[in-house]
């Protein structure tokens, strides 16, 4: 054999192991890449529990298997915070602002459906809206109350109001759907109207005490539990309607809460207060659940609803969310004119109260927030 011959072999030899090398190294790579599709369900989940819901969106669009355990994901309730709903700086009431406080961030959704809407109520990504330019007509207007979710784009039709009238809106849900629609307004002589519609249903059912009579005073939260409807009152009584039942109750507010301000929200299925007494410099803040079977509010400890925060506004709806600590988060006003009668909000800024070591901050938000801004539950 002459060293022509051997040389060729050798390197015959050697570009077989190469090859046979880099098919290998190449299968290798393919497995490791298809690794990140595959990865277990468990761990896919334990990611999705620390992003937001349109960071989520993100990762259910990465690739089938992503998507698939998507939909099997398991979210509780009540874990994320809210986010602030605002009409989009360029005017376009189209357009809405999504900013999320926790994150310092925003996302900007095109709603042809939030057009002259205002948000009424919002739940596990559902939002309550009813038609701005209903006051200015005074007039019966198809599509005036509806149920969107800004997520999926989806859409419930409820039957129209024909009054003119400021009301409250809210809602329940079931495994993340709308079940029962609430409408609580000032009837006739500034009596309690209450309206009740399930998704499907051509007209409200008005429901009246019949026993005595209840005065409408204002609106600081409406929220309803299953068949329970709590209305709470700008003087700090709340009304209880028990929709399988028909009986109303009527919970005064305890005088030792005359002087501060009281909020009510949802949480983990039971309805809490919040009680605050004092400026928004010094603030403290007090807790309490509703105990249905005696009818009244229990105090509890701070220690027993620790990693939870509110999130709170005089006007709109509140919310809490589990959150390391315990915070208060508060929509300030900016008011704008000179006479206290003619004043208008022109912003907003938000204060953080710490419960625990009574510290309170201004947060430093980089974005806007307009005087049409809102918490809302996103799911």
């Amino acid at each position: 054999m002459g060293l022509m011959e051997t040389s060729l072999q050798v390197y015959i030899l050697l570009e077989l192991i190469v090859t046979a090398g880099y098919e290998r190294m190449s299968h290798e790579k393919r497995r490791n890449e298809a690794t990140w599709s595959s990865l277990p369900v468990l761990v896919l989940w334990m990611i999705k529990d620390k992003l937001d819901i349109f960071d989520n969106m993100c990762v259910s669009a990465i690739c089938h298997d992503w998507r698939t355990a998507s939909l099997s994901y398991p979210k509780k309730q009540s874990i994320g915070a809210p986010w602030l709903m605002q009409q989009s700086k360029n005017l376009d009431s189209c357009l809405q602002d999504f900013i999320s406080i926790a994150r310092n961030k925003k996302v900007t959704l095109y709603l042809p459906e939030s057009s002259n809407a205002l948000v009424l109520f919002s739940r596990q990504g559902w939002i309550l809206m009813r038609r701005k330019n209903f006051f200015v007509t005074r007039e019966r207007l198809p599509d005036s109350v509806f149920l969107i979710n800004p997520i999926t784009k989806a859409k419930i039709d409820l039957p129209d109001v024909a009054e003119s009238h400021e009301f409250f809106g809210s809602f329940s849900t079931h495994e993340g759907c709308p079940v029962s629609v609430v409408l609580i307004s000032a009837g006739t002589f500034c009596r309690i109207t209450l309206r009740t519609a399930k998704p499907g249903d051509l007209v409200w059912t008005k429901h009246a005490p019949v026993e005595r009579t209840m005065q409408f005073e204002g609106c600081r939260g409406l929220i309803s539990i299953g068949e329970q409807i709590f209305y709470y009152d700008i003087w700090g009584k709340m009304t209880i309607y028990n929709m399988a039942t028909h009986v109303w109750k009527e919970l005064l507010r305890p005088r030792d809460e005359l002087e501060g301000v009281n909020y009510i929200t949802e949480h983990d299925g039971k309805l809490i207060k919040l009680f605050a007494d004092g400026d928004e410099d010094h603030t403290s803040y007090s807790i309490s659940i509703y105990n249905d079977t005696d009818t009244s509010w229990e105090r509890v400890k701070n220690d027993e609803m620790s990693n939870t925060s509110w999130y709170l506004s005089r006007l709109h709806n509140c919310f809490c969310a589990w959150e390391s600590g315990l915070k208060v988060y508060v929509l300030h006003p900016s008011y704008g004119g000179l006479l206290r009668c003619t004043r208008t909000i022109r912003g907003y800024t938000v204060l953080s109260h710490d419960i625990n070591d009574g510290d309170t901050q201004t947060l430093q938000v980089p974005y806007e927030i307009h005087s049409s801004a809102k918490w809302v539950d996103l799911g």
